[in-house]
């Protein structure tokens, strides 16, 4: 391609080599509409779609995230009410979603098959310039909100999926605590407005605004079009072209953002929900933001960052020690919040008291006019920066998406789009930048000078989700009082008629008109996982191939198959403290900065493994795992093996670890409750579910509670527990090794230095726990979270796969999200054979049940109809073969080692899977009719709702 040629329409305006990634950047201009078109042409398999609209809020009713929501409901081409759904089930995608960000909304997909690829591109242009919303007013009602009323004395309520999601979102004081920074920094401009909506001001929102924000903002004048990976460009540019922008006159992009000036200091309180049972000293949080400049100021942008690492990136950082030695409060958290025209710094100060405010303030102050003074540690930030380059080199999957996002950064706003995508010479120039007083410069403008700073007081309140509640059913009752009787009517008319439309089958020459990739499209053979199996000094090693080359991860695996219930909740604490505490040799600060310079990423946890027809027992282990560059090999395995071996355990730094644990336990529960409700529900059907929960559920927030008290009284003698039960399980007699490299590396040198050692278990353990069949937890929050685990084992795991994507895609996802209105609900099945059902961020969590006991009867009459499983069979291997980086594929293929799966095992397991009927999929129905476990996670009240049921309720 030359410049200026013109293909289908587009015109090519710039190219340029991006060496960095081994790619071409191919930019080009719509000529008809002013179109923006980016393509990053390089040898990636996956091919990456992505358009993007600028969509700036005017008010806190979610438009643009509603509007996210309801454009892929169907379109002119695509007469069905879910086309988005209907892809899922049947693509090979390797990312199929969209999101609202404060400025934009994106629409991305990708997949490595060149005719999915095109599929899916199809019916997202169809969705976003052609969608169903002008023509069915339903599809509204459904994802944003509406009124529900059935007449008579049944209550009035709002209901919709973004309304319940952002109760959901709102129910988390750290994103309060962001939506209402982003409030006060600017007051002058779209970022005032939440996004996403609030769920007091969604339902201002009319069906008329609705509409005209889509006229307006969804136009190909404002759109920028992202092509990532290997293709031919022609057929989508013909595509893009002929079928939409042709069609179209050149029209008025949104308009540029203005500048926020900076504010005077200001500071606001505010409220949030904490349960009943809480008490309400140490939980006011503190926030300071500041507008630290424009995405134009990259280098200063990531100076910030570097500077959060050095002086708050772990305990024993200057800010961060400082604010915590004054013994007001728990953590502390500073960092950039980007993305935006004017990203902004944050500084958090967690768990405290109103009364501390000023002293708090006191010590930030003094604590940045030392480091002023004094300079700020330059091993620190220079550690930083080479832990930021790690991340840049190494990237995330899908890249290409990464990619996207990133140039989105400066494209939207007039800029080269380069600007966060290349970033070859930056960390060069930050390191140059040691020299002199640049970073002191940013640290001064951010957390010295307070002009522009907006403080934000949250205050613990028993009442705020009540309040709320009440004003909101206040205003229902309101809104239903002013309706005279012909009102009422319509009202009823207008729920009836949405159920009916919610109910309603998309016919047959509808469905027709997706575009389906055959099932001969997939291959009979999974993507192979490369193990090479070898003896290293008498150890185990296990080699796997990487694609990058020059980043290398090693994952040690203890096995502690020998170890009590209680000494594996142990070791659980154990790791949660390594890499934080100090060494022999280094202070626990210079740990922290020696481990992000050498370590990408370094993590110590613990998991079990189970054989797939084993529920009894399962082999559990302690894991370090560290990634690096290959460079820095002899660093890494040194450091490593000091951390393992010569960790000091020092009594005051161990309990404000714990308690930072148990604190962001507590927000987990409530911002991921599914999670932690599927492992309680499972905790009974196995032992590595056991083994789960006990280290990862709410199993193990209840013994931390307790370690925590014992741990006051007792420090000496826990230490000294820790240390003994530390230096049994790492050694070389328990030990298997896991590398993942381009290259052969010399393993030798980490092996020699380790001790010996001895062991003398078995490799398996069994676990046990014995939960409720009927659980609640109760959490501050406005929405559940639910799970439901059936007690027998379904034996034919592809088979049920196949099933649960049915159930999830064809059943839950009407019965709970489209018609509950909760923002997600799924089916799953384990290895082990465990079928669950859960839901998130569900407005009724019984009414998800009595859909959870309905299943069965929906796939005996789903399955009467004997229905082609071609697209549920590709939609299952799909979500079988994600995109994974070189660590992931080298976990995935240590944990299918420690499982005893094999290639020819996953094989059969794939050609079972392809090979499937109807007749199958009905052979071990009576798995949902074998008793279950249930469990949900909420509100007081959503969780009482259980209670004439019998159910056993804990508190956080």
């Amino acid at each position: 391609m030359n410049l200026n040629d013109v293909i289908h329409g587009f015109r090519l305006i710039s190219s340029r080599e991006v060496a960095d990634i081994g790619a071409i950047l191919y930019e080009f201009e719509h000529e008809k509409t002013g179109a923006r078109l980016a393509w990053m042409k390089s040898s990636e398999e996956n091919k990456l779609f992505s358009v993007a609209f600028k969509t700036l809020p005017s008010d806190d009713t979610g438009v643009f995230h509603i509007l996210e929501h309801s454009v892929l409901g169907g379109s002119k081409k695509y007469p069905v009410k879910e086309p988005f759904l209907e892809m899922e089930k049947g693509s090979m995608n390797t990312f199929l979603n969209a999101m609202t960000f404060p400025d934009m909304t994106v629409y991305p997909v990708s997949s490595r098959n060149e005719a999915d690829f095109m599929n899916l591109t199809r019916v997202y242009l169809d969705a976003v310039f052609a969608p169903a919303i002008y023509e069915y007013p339903r599809i509204f009602e459904q994802e944003g909100w509406h009124l529900e009323w059935s007449g008579g004395e049944e209550k009035p309520f709002y209901k919709g999926v973004v309304f319940n999601e952002m109760k959901g979102a709102f129910s988390s004081v750290h994103s309060r605590i962001e939506t209402e920074i982003f409030r006060m920094l600017f007051p002058d401009n779209c970022y005032r407005f939440e996004s996403g909506g609030d769920p007091v001001s969604i339902p201002d929102l009319t069906y008329e605004h609705f509409v005209a924000m889509h006229k307006k903002f969804y136009h190909p004048s404002n759109s920028y079009f992202y092509l990532d990976g290997d293709m031919d460009i022609a057929p989508v540019l013909e595509l893009i072209d002929g079928e939409y922008l042709s069609h179209c006159e050149r029209g008025e992009a949104a308009g540029d953002i203005p500048a926020q000036t900076p504010i005077a200091p200001e500071t606001k309180r505010l409220e949030y929900d904490i349960s009943a049972d809480q008490p309400l000293e140490g939980q006011t949080h503190i926030a300071y933001g500041k507008i630290v400049g424009s995405w134009r100021d990259r280098e200063k942008m990531f100076a910030v960052s570097a500077i959060s690492e050095a002086i708050a990136g772990s305990n024993e950082s200057p800010l961060k020690r400082a604010l915590l030695d004054t013994g007001h409060c728990l953590d502390v958290s500073l960092g950039l919040c980007d993305g935006v025209m004017q990203p902004f710094g944050m500084l958090e100060i967690l768990n405290t008291d109103e009364e501390y405010a000023n002293e708090l303030c006191e010590t930030v102050k003094d604590t940045v006019a030392k480091l002023l003074s004094s300079g700020i540690d330059r091993e620190a930030l220079s550690s930083a920066i080479d832990r930021m380059e790690f991340r840049y080199r190494e990237g995330s999957e899908p890249k290409g998406l990464d990619r996207n996002i990133n140039a989105l950064a400066a494209w939207l706003h007039g800029g080269d789009m380069l600007t966060y995508v290349d970033c070859s010479g930056l960390f060069a120039a930050l390191r140059d930048r040691l020299d002199g007083d640049f970073y002191e410069s940013v640290l001064s403008e951010w957390l010295s000078d307070e002009n522009g700073r907006a403080t934000l007081i949250m205050i613990p309140s028993h009442e705020y989700s009540e309040t709320l509640r009440e004003k909101e059913d206040e205003r229902v009752r309101e809104e239903l009082a002013a309706l005279d009787e012909d009102g009422k009517a319509a009202l009823i008319k207008e729920n009836e008629l949405l159920v009916e439309w919610q109910r309603s089958a998309d016919s047959p020459e509808a469905l027709a008109t997706l575009p389906q990739l055959p099932l001969s499209e997939v291959s009979d053979v999974p993507l192979k996982l490369e193990t090479t199996v070898a003896k290293r000094d008498g150890v185990t090693v296990l080699f796997h191939p990487a694609k990058e080359r020059g980043i290398v991860t090693v994952s040690l695996y203890f096995d502690l198959s020998d170890l009590s219930v209680d000494e594996i909740f142990d070791v659980r604490l154990i790791s949660g403290l390594l890499g934080e505490l100090p060494t022999k040799n280094k202070t626990a600060l210079d740990l922290r900065r020696r481990i992000t310079s050498v370590f990408g990423d370094l993590s110590f946890t613990v998991d079990s493994f189970a054989s797939d027809d084993d529920r009894e027992y399962c082999r559990p282990v302690f894991i370090a795992r560290a990634s690096f560059l290959e460079s820095r090999r002899t660093q890494a395995f040194d450091l490593l093996s000091e951390i393992l071996t010569e960790t000091l355990f020092v009594s005051d730094l161990i309990n404000e670890q714990l308690l930072q644990s148990r604190e962001n336990f507590k927000q987990a529960l409530t911002s991921r409750g599914t999670r932690y409700a599927s492992r309680r529900a499972l905790a009974s059907f196995s032992a590595e579910d056991a083994f789960t929960e006990i280290t990862s559920g709410f199993e193990f927030y209840q013994r931390l509670n307790r370690a925590i008290s014992v741990f006051d009284k007792t420090p000496e003698e826990r230490i000294a527990g820790f240390i003994a039960l530390l230096s049994r399980i790492v050694c070389r007699a328990r030990l298997t090794v896991s590398v993942t490299s381009a290259d052969d590396i010399e393993i030798e040198p980490l092996l020699s230095s380790l001790p010996d050692g001895e062991y003398g278990g078995s490799n398996k353990a069994s676990f046990f726990l014995d939960v409720p069949k009927l659980g609640g937890i109760v959490v501050p929050a406005q929405i559940c979270y639910s799970a439901m685990i059936f007690d027998r084992s379904a034996t034919d795991v592809p088979m049920w796969k196949a099933l649960t994507s049915i159930l999830s895609l064809e059943y839950l996802w009407n019965e709970i999200r489209v018609k509950g209105g909760a923002y997600g609900a799924g089916a799953a099945v384990t290895h082990l054979g465990a079928v669950m059902f859960h839901s998130f961020r569900d407005p009724s969590a019984k009414n998800s049940r009595r859909a959870y006991e309905g299943a069965a009867d929906f796939v005996r009459d789903f399955l009467a109809a004997e229905p082609s499983l071609d697209k549920y069979i590709i939609g299952t291997v799909a979500r079988q073969e994600p995109l994974l980086s070189d660590a992931a594929r080298g976990n995935l293929a240590d944990d299918m080692y420690f499982r005893g799966l094999t290639e020819q095992k996953r094989i059969e397991n794939r050609r079972r899977l392809l090979s499937l009927s109807p007749k199958d999929l009905l052979s071990e129905l009576d798995v949902l009719a074998s008793g279950a476990t249930y469990c949900v996670i909420g509100s007081e009240k959503l969780v009482g709702e259980f209670a004439d049921d019998g159910i056993i309720i804990n508190n956080i």
